[in-house]
């Protein structure tokens, strides 16, 4: 299943996140990439050593925290610190799959799913799309600014060649309560379902009987 989350920062901290990434110090993206990576990732990223990224960093969290989309259908345990990642012309990342533990020694978390959160319009810059594998085939997935799509960390996917301008992003990888994704999705269908009856039947035994079914499945699934 593909999230796709809207508005995930207020106007006024995209306006400060972006003037931060504009001028934040670079470094290459392989710095991050395992061995067998390194070879296909062609970016650049905010260098650890930049005195803005823990501040960056905290206002995506933030975001993600309060953001109520995000909340029910990823029902997140962990959120990685987001990495912020730079494609100017002729850069791309080929074909991957994120690491299934992220951390640091001792403190590792399972990523169940990766998010893109896009701080690039989509007039900006040609190319750079993110393509994503599925059972329905790949995804092409060009955002505008301010919005993020999540996607199963274990699909392959990959970062095409950008044609012109340049491709902002913030990235992360999220360990979810619920481990497996057809669960997710259950859980995601049956609060569809909850919200539906509560702003039909405000109040009602049918309202009451969705939501108890949500959370006795959210509590049984829950890891």
């Amino acid at each position: 299943m593909l999230i796709v989350l809207d508005s995930v920062l207020t106007p006024e901290e995209f306006i400060a996140v972006r003037q931060a990434v504009d001028h934040a110090q670079y470094v290459a993206g392989t710095v991050s990439a395992g061995s067998g990576s390194r070879t296909r990732k062609h970016n650049l990223q905010i260098s650890e050593q930049d005195s803005c990224l823990a501040g960056l960093q905290k206002t995506i969290i933030g975001a993600l925290a309060r953001h109520q989309v995000f909340q029910f259908l990823a029902v997140p345990k962990h959120i990685m610190p987001p990495m912020f990642n730079r494609y100017d012309v002729g850069m791309h990342y080929q074909d991957h799959v994120d690491f299934s533990l992220v951390g640091s020694p001792g403190n590792k978390i399972r990523t169940d799913l990766s998010m893109t959160l896009f701080l690039s319009g989509t007039d900006e810059y040609d190319g750079g799309e993110l393509v994503v594998e599925s059972v329905d085939g790949e995804q092409n997935i060009k955002l505008n600014k301010n919005q993020a799509i999540i996607y199963p960390s274990g699909q392959l996917h990959r970062a095409n060649p950008v044609t012109r301008g340049t491709r902002l992003a913030a990235i992360t990888t999220i360990q979810s309560f619920i481990r497996d994704e057809n669960k997710r999705e259950l859980l995601a269908d049956v609060m569809k379902l909850a919200r539906a009856v509560q702003d039909r039947v405000p109040q009602s035994d049918e309202a009451r009987l969705a939501n108890k079914i949500h959370a006795n499945l959210l509590r049984l699934w829950a890891e």
